[in-house]
């Protein structure tokens, strides 16, 4: 008994100590999710990012294109219940593909505010249309265009602002956001001179340095970069002060962190490409009580297939439909007039040169500059029927909305593409005369349609040798020599021609389709006589190799003597005195001196005989 008693104490001091504990725990404030007990307060600020859009704007499985409408029921579903939300964008948006391009951009900067975008900046083909109409579209968007690095002949900013300050108001505390774009300055080298003429890019980490130390000075908790540039981590990393980095142009996707030159971590984000993802961004911002905010980063990519979970936005659904129907009109637009068919025909444009593609690659070189240009076969769509010429109709030879770009390659890599092209033509030539669709290499689309230069070749010759000659305004192509080459971005990268792939772009310009109107635009006679060229001309190797000269006979004795000194002792002479060296020339023998010689062999001959006689009679 005692023994239970002395148990039961034991049990009673171990109830009294768990009670005293909670009782002290209950005491203590709770708390809250969005603080601690030092008083710090959580800000959920929510992120919807894009990029590289090209103006991908409807839906398309094929393409897995996610579409503007879908992608703002993304960006509602995500942000619902934040603390602030942005939606931004890292450039290349308003161009690149036929409902953009119609219009100028309009479409998309409309759907832009439709989607509710915030800010974006600049990419090199966002200035397609012009630096003007770039500030309209913006305008049109109801969007910040950011890209402070950017300037007037006279150092001030083209763009109306630099920045954009957002502030976030929870439990009596403000965090305050600051957001500034960069555009690379080898972005100005990538669109036609002209749509930038009298811009001043200047340096992007140069100016970031500066503009994130300026938001920070103004007092923003948070600072998030927009840029469009090349190798976006080496840029992060030589700047201070910036948390985030949003960026484009790399078509990639993009969420690691690197280390900035304090030793501070900075994220850098990016997003695909086409619409074929979005970036959903949570910045967790820990604000203590003495006013220091910790940012926290955490990404989510929502692709095709997850976004199919994501509801349409119906009111951007019925502006992208009022778009299409006015874009109907537009197509009927005349835009020239052509006096000849152009073939486009699928076949034809696999085993041959055909006018249109005369037409295509002449657009090409008369936008660019460019020595040569080619267009590959599966680029090319629809043909085109003699008469007029509607927007419409440019736009089926050439739906995808690639752009045009330059390269540098030496004579000896052109002539190794076209030895390329023409084994692809000639298997093509096989299936088309086989009548079996199964038997089309599946590399027919990547033969090449020529322009500014003129092609020979035997399609009898063996691999590597059926290129006889190839000329560039009457001169033939020299190995050594580098010549500019302008391509649509999608054969730029052709694994048929790795001569093109591996070469770096030297240049961007507008739509294959925008060009292609432009040369139209010049007048039918342009059309008919591009649409008469013979780029590549079908020849034997027996025809072009030159004729062996004959060797010249020269008879004996000429049957009338020459009255005139040889052309080539005429020469001689002439070479001698022209070099100013005293020589004797010795005349050359002639039929006259050869005859004299003779008759003065038959005088002594016959002298001799006479003399014989006479001697002969004396001793008589």
């Amino acid at each position: 008994m005692k023994k239970l008693k002395k148990q039961w104490n034991k049990v009673t001091v171990l109830l009294l100590t768990f009670g005293i504990v909670f009782g002290l725990f209950g005491a203590m404030p709770v708390q809250a999710q969005d603080g601690n007990a030092s008083g710090s307060t959580i800000f959920d600020v929510k992120i919807v990012h894009t990029n590289d859009i090209h103006a991908r704007v409807e839906e398309d499985d094929y393409n897995q294109v996610i579409g503007m409408d879908r992608l703002s029921g993304i960006a509602q579903t995500f942000t619902e219940g934040a603390d602030g939300s942005l939606m931004l964008d890292s450039g290349d948006t308003f161009h690149g593909q036929p409902i953009a391009t119609l219009v100028k951009g309009e479409s998309v900067a409309k759907l832009m505010k439709a989607c509710g975008y915030d800010a974006m900046t600049t990419g090199n083909h966002d200035w397609s249309y012009g630096k003007e109409r770039l500030k309209e579209l913006g305008g049109i968007a109801n969007v910040k265009i950011l890209s402070g690095n950017i300037k007037n002949a006279d150092g001030t900013s083209f763009f109306d602002t630099d920045e954009l300050v957002k502030e976030i108001t929870k439990n009596g505390k403000t965090l305050k956001i600051g957001v500034f774009g960069v555009s690379d300055p080898e972005m100005k080298n990538k669109t036609t001179p002209s749509n930038v003429e009298g811009l001043d890019f200047q340096d992007a980490v140069a100016y970031a340095k500066r503009e994130a130390a300026t938001l920070k000075a103004e007092g923003c908790d948070v600072v998030i970069a927009l840029s469009h540039t090349l190798d976006p981590k080496n840029v992060a990393a030589q700047v201070d002060g910036v948390d985030l980095w949003l960026c484009g142009h790399e078509h990639i996707e993009l969420s690691e962190s690197v280390t900035t030159p304090d030793g501070s971590k900075t994220y850098v984000s990016e997003s695909g490409h086409y619409l074929n993802s979005v970036g959903l961004i949570d910045l967790n911002c820990t604000m203590d009580e003495d006013g220091s905010v910790h940012v926290d980063y955490e990404k989510t990519s929502v692709d095709y297939e997850e976004a199919q979970n994501y509801p349409k936005d119906a009111s951007v659904t019925a502006v992208l439909d009022t778009i299409k129907a006015e874009n109907e009109t537009e197509l009927n637009r005349v835009i020239g007039t052509s006096p000849v068919e152009l073939d486009g025909v699928w076949e034809h444009i696999r085993i041959g040169q055909t006018n249109l593609g005369n037409v295509i690659t002449d657009a090409y070189l008369l936008a660019t500059g460019a020595d040569i240009a080619f267009e590959n076969a599966g680029g090319i769509r629809a043909s085109i029927a003699a008469g007029t010429v509607t927007y419409g109709d440019v736009i089926n030879v050439s739906p995808y909305g690639n752009y045009v770009v330059t390269k540098k390659l030496t004579g000896a890599q052109i002539k190794e593409m076209l030895e390329s092209s023409l084994t692809i033509q000639k298997n093509c030539i096989v299936a088309n005369d086989s009548g079996e669709w199964d038997a089309w290499p599946n590399d027919s689309g990547s033969y090449l349609q020529v322009g500014g230069i003129t092609v020979r070749f035997d399609p009898a010759q063996p691999a590597g040798a059926r290129v006889l000659s190839v000329q560039k305004d009457g001169q033939e192509l020299d190995d050594t020599k580098e010549y500019t080459v302008a391509v649509n971005n999608y054969l730029a990268g052709s694994d048929s021609y790795p001569q093109l792939a591996n070469a770096a772009e030297i240049g961007e310009y507008s739509c294959c389709e925008e060009l292609l109107i432009q040369f139209f635009e010049q007048g039918s006679d342009a059309v008919t006589a591009s649409a008469a060229k013979q780029n590549m001309i079908q020849t034997t190797k027996e025809t072009e190799e030159p004729e062996q000269p004959s060797v010249p006979v020269t008879p004996s004795v000429p049957e009338q003597p020459s009255k005139e000194q040889p052309e080539a002792a005429k020469t001689e002479m002439k070479k001698e005195q022209a070099s100013g060296t005293k020589t004797s020339v010795k005349s050359p023998k002639t039929a006259d001196s050869n005859e004299l010689f003779c008759w003065m062999i038959l005088l002594l001959l016959s002298g001799g005989a006479g003399s014989i006689c006479l001697v002969q009679g004396n001793k008589r």
